[in-house]
């Protein structure tokens, strides 16, 4: 009987640690419920003042600024926003330029993101303006952007003046993707 019982609680005891085992396991490969992940493509036309320009102090042709600019994002999908930024450079002229900053598209229900990005000369378009290619990191947002994180990859180019952008305006091609919580 003794021999009846220990073989009995060995077996509960096995079949204790299986269950355990099988639970856990069963919690490492169950997916947890992720974020969908969104890509939208926006067009941004944005405009401003000549920004301020100060001499970086080691070369004349050496020089470093910044600026801001506003304007209009426009979505794939039809939705618009109201863009701005604020932006700093490093202008080597005739060799190189890099350009930084922060960004936010305002949307009309209050909602709102912002993203921190970085850009580099890329050439020059067919009429001899200058492109720049860029990525940034949507770093938040709030109302239905609320928890908000992505990335952005985008290129500019220098636009002909308009009725909105009399004296010209910078438009840019993006790609943000994003999740929300």
């Amino acid at each position: 009987m003794e021999k009846t019982r220990k073989s009995t609680q060995g077996l509960v005891i096995w079949a204790a640690l299986i269950f355990l085992v099988g639970i856990g396991s069963a919690a490492l490969v169950t997916p947890a419920l992720a974020a969908k992940t969104t890509t939208v493509k926006v067009t941004t036309t944005f405009s401003g003042p000549k920004p301020t320009i100060l001499p970086a102090g080691d070369d004349k042709a050496h020089v470093v600024g910044l600026g801001q600019r506003a304007g209009e994002a426009v979505f794939e999908d039809g939705r618009k926003g109201q863009y701005s930024n604020v932006f700093f450079m490093d202008w080597y002229r005739g060799k190189s330029m890099a350009v930084w900053g922060y960004s936010k598209i305002f949307f009309k229900d209050g909602s709102w993101f912002f993203i921190k990005w970085d850009s580099q000369f890329a050439g020059r378009d067919e009429a001899g303006k200058p492109i720049f290619e860029g990525n940034g990191t949507i770093l938040k947002g709030a109302g239905v952007y609320e928890g908000i994180h992505g990335t952005a990859k985008f290129q500019n180019r220098q636009v002909p003046p308009s009725n909105e952008h009399p004296k010209g305006a910078t438009q840019a091609k993006a790609e943000f993707t994003y999740t929300l919580p």
